[in-house]
């Protein structure tokens, strides 16, 4: 299956934006049992797993250099996407499989504390939403890395004017060389130019 690049464009963008909204909601609750701290604790997935903002960001940035690269870097970028993409994924199932492990690390952090106390925990629906999500970030992010091989670069107008001209031995003669021999190539353009 080969996308267009607008097509992929959604299929990475539209995944990633709402990972990006579903990391600000709560992704575990519990409650930590030590004698500090037993009040119940939510934990936002911004919180759970700082990086998945991060790997977001990356694959925005890669993104850009698939759809406006020449042919080495859209592959190195289409690399860094499916790599990025898969991080956040891998992130996004962690907390999910693991909602005590991810409530008392958030209770030992808030007490300053280097050992994570004992506590309850359950995953939440958003943390679940944002693993389908991020799956199929990384679903987005592969097909985009497969489709962008066939994919032109931009057009000619982003591409560098014609080359200078070359002297005898082939050498590029550049205005510099020019000015050195003491002509003047402002006056090559003038039309009054004798």
């Amino acid at each position: 299956m080969t996308l267009s690049k607008k097509a992929a464009a959604l299929a990475v963008l539209g995944p990633a934006a709402l990972l990006l909204g579903a990391s600000t909601q709560p992704w575990a609750t519990g409650e930590s049992r030590d004698v500090l701290s037993s009040a119940a604790t939510s934990v936002t997935g911004g919180a759970a797993a700082p990086g998945v903002v991060g790997l977001l960001a990356v694959c925005v940035v890669a993104l850009l250099g698939v759809m406006t690269g020449g042919r080495v870097i859209r592959t190195v970028a289409a690399g860094a996407l499916v790599l990025a993409a898969a991080g956040a994924a891998a992130m996004t199932v962690l907390v999910a499989l693991r909602p005590v492990a991810t409530v008392a690390d958030a209770v030992a952090r808030e007490l300053a504390r280097t050992t994570a106390p004992a506590a309850t925990g359950s995953s939440t629906a958003w943390v679940w939403a944002a693993a389908v999500l991020s799956l199929l970030l990384v679903v987005g992010a592969v097909l985009t890395a497969m489709s962008s091989r066939s994919w032109a670069g931009l057009s000619s107008r982003y591409e560098r004017g014609d080359k200078p001209a070359s002297g005898p031995r082939g050498e590029v003669r550049t205005t510099w060389d020019e000015l050195s021999e003491g002509g003047d190539p402002t006056l090559r353009d003038d039309p009054h130019a004798t």
